[in-house]
Formats: structure tokens, sequence, C-alpha cells
């Protein structure tokens, strides 16, 4: 993401000694004439706007103020001596700075550009003053800017690990079902085969795809533009988005950061190509031990595809008769009518292995 800076905006403090709402950058309370206290907590007024004026700007550039190890009075960052009693700073203790205070304010906002002439129009602009076209609203923060008593509201709750718990279970439980088995007693009544090879031919589809991922030699058929990607830099056609947030200077204002990322659209088009798909099978089966393939005869233009092969074996238990399912033509051709097995069972009946 690409960050930079929009602007200044001055902060406020309370006085503790008489309650008094001072500006950020003000050392004495207006009301009592109490120096800022060390310990003070910035926060945001009701209003904040960005700074404009030249002088008041280069204060708040200027980064955290030093408390004078001697009498405690504020001095600016680049101070050397303190300016109350003179004493030499180096000792100082400097405010802490760059804490997230919240979204950027409304009144901070950028200017905004004309999303039909690009003409930048100032901040709270309605209609461009080129074209006279209506401006968009600002977008929305995204989550990144969000403060951190808005994010509070997304913090993890115990109620919310009871969905994982449920699916734990539940995988638990299919697993007892389906892997937990019994030795049973089985004799060979009876057995079915079947064996498919299927025919393809080449038909028309139709499919979708980046137009610069086309495969050569296809031509699209009908594109429209979808979101591809999200970058840092800028590009042609690509949307920003961006979200602000307040970062304290530690010196009675906060920096507005702008975070910024790019989506890029691009088109993605419906295309014709010819694939094999299966159009006919050729199909063999019996009740014996003597499994063969189909005799497959493709036609002009179509092929041999895909073979499938499927045994079936009746056992009669104990519990009755159980049917297996299997595609291992070489146990299969051991599955003798009348011969004796072990197999495995699972909790719901099936099997799901034999021995000899």
């Amino acid at each position: 993401m690409t960050k930079k800076i929009i602007g200044y905006v001055e902060l406020e403090w309370n006085c503790p000694n008489c309650g008094t709402k001072n500006p950020g950058l003000k050392k004495i309370c207006s009301a009592c004439g109490s120096p800022q206290p060390q310990d003070v907590q910035f926060g945001l007024g009701d209003k904040a706007d960005i700074i404009v004026d030249k002088q008041t700007q280069s204060q708040a550039v200027k980064g955290p103020d030093i408390h004078c190890p001697y009498c405690n009075t504020r001095n600016t960052a680049d101070a050397k001596v303190c300016v109350q009693c003179g004493g030499d700073l180096t000792g100082g203790l400097q405010r802490e700075s760059g804490r997230v205070l919240s979204a950027a304010p409304a009144g901070s906002a950028g200017p905004i550009s004309c999303p039909h002439c690009g003409t930048s129009n100032p901040a709270g602009s309605t209609n461009c003053s080129a074209c006279g076209a209506a401006l968009n609203k600002p977008q929305a923060a995204s989550p990144a800017a969000v403060s951190p008593v808005a994010s509070a509201a997304f913090a993890f709750r115990p109620w919310m690990a009871l969905p994982i718990l449920a699916i734990l279970m539940i995988c638990c439980l299919v697993g007892f079902l389906f892997f937990r088995t019994t030795a049973v007693s089985g004799v060979v009544q009876n057995v079915e085969w079947q064996r498919t090879i299927a025919l393809e031919e080449q038909r028309p589809v139709t499919r979708e795809a980046w137009r610069d991922e086309l495969p050569v030699g296809v031509d699209a058929l009908a594109c429209r533009q979808q979101y591809r990607r999200r970058q840092d830099t800028p590009i042609a056609g690509a949307k920003e988005v961006c979200s602000t947030q307040l970062v304290d200077q530690g010196n009675g204002s906060a920096k507005v950061e702008e975070t910024c990322y790019y989506e890029v659209y691009d088109d993605y088009c419906q295309y014709q190509a010819l694939e094999w798909q299966t159009v006919d099978q050729a199909i063999a089966n019996g009740t014996d031990l003597q499994p063969y393939w189909p005799q497959v005869n493709p036609k002009n233009g179509q092929r041999q595809g895909a073979q499938n092969e499927v045994y079936t074996v009746l056992f009669e238990t104990k519990d009755g008769v159980k049917k297996f399912t299997t595609s291992d033509a070489a146990l299969f051709a051991q599955l003798q009518p009348g011969t004796q097995w072990t197999l495995a069972v699972n909790t719901l009946g099936a099997i799901v292995e034999v021995s000899p």
C-alpha cells in the first residue's frame, strides 16, 4: 500500500486543574494558566479541520515535544534549552507519538477528483467546478482505518467457538462410523462385473478467461470488466481505494495519513473452443469371473476415452447378505462363489475390506 500525508489537525487536552479544554498546541491552560502536565492525553475535538496556517503547520511537523527535566515545561522537538528555565534538554523526556487515534474526520478529506472530466475539486464539493457533474460521495473507510473502539466489537467471543466444536464432533462421529470395523465371516454367494469404454469426439464449448490468457488463435466472443487484482502502484483504468487515519504527533497535533491501494479491472472474455467430450460408451457385463473389455469401434472423428471397471460381490453372513464393490480385477478373480472370507464391516454395516 502507498501512504501519503494529507495534512495535520490540532488535537485538544483537558486541564487537570480546572477542567478547561485547550487546543493541543497550546502549552498553558487558557483559563487558569496551569502548564500542560507531562502525562496529558491528547484527544480529537469536535472540530478537527486540516491546519492551513503556515506557522501552526510548522509546529505540528516538528514531532514529539520534550519536557524539561528541571521545571517540567513543555518544549518543541527542536529545542535545545528550556524556554522557561534555560535548562539543557538533553535528558528531557520526549512525549510518546505514533498512536492511531481514529479514522480521519470527514472535514479532513483531500481534494475530490471528478469521475467525468478528472478535474480536482476542493473537499466538500458536490458538483464539479469544470463540467458541473455530480461528484461521488467519499468512500467509507476501509477496515484498516476503523478505530480501536470499533474494532473491539469484532473481538473473539467464547460462543464463536461453538460451530468449530460442532464440526469437530461431526468429524469424529463420521470417523467412528466409517473407520471402526468389526471382523465378520462371509461366504461368496454371487458375483457381477461391468466394464465400460467411453467414446469421445470434439465438440464446441464456451469457456471464459482473461483476455491476455486466451488460447492462441482464439477470438473473444464477448468481454466484461471484472476485478482481477489489487496493487500498490497506479495504472491506467485502476480504481483508487483510500482510507485515512489520525496519528498522534506527540505535540498536540495529529498527522492525517492516507493509505491507498489500486483495484485493477480487466477484460474477462468468453470464447469458444473444441474439447473432447463423451458421446457414447461401449459396455460389457456378466455374472462370472471372466470379465473382458467391450469392443470399441470409433467413428470418423471419434476416439477411445476413459475405461471403467466395477466388480460387485454378494456375501452371505450371519447378519444377512452384504454387498461389496471393488475395482480391483485381481481381487475379484479370487472371489470364487462358495469360498469363505473375512470381512471388515464398519458401524454402518458396509464392507470396507475383504481378506482370505
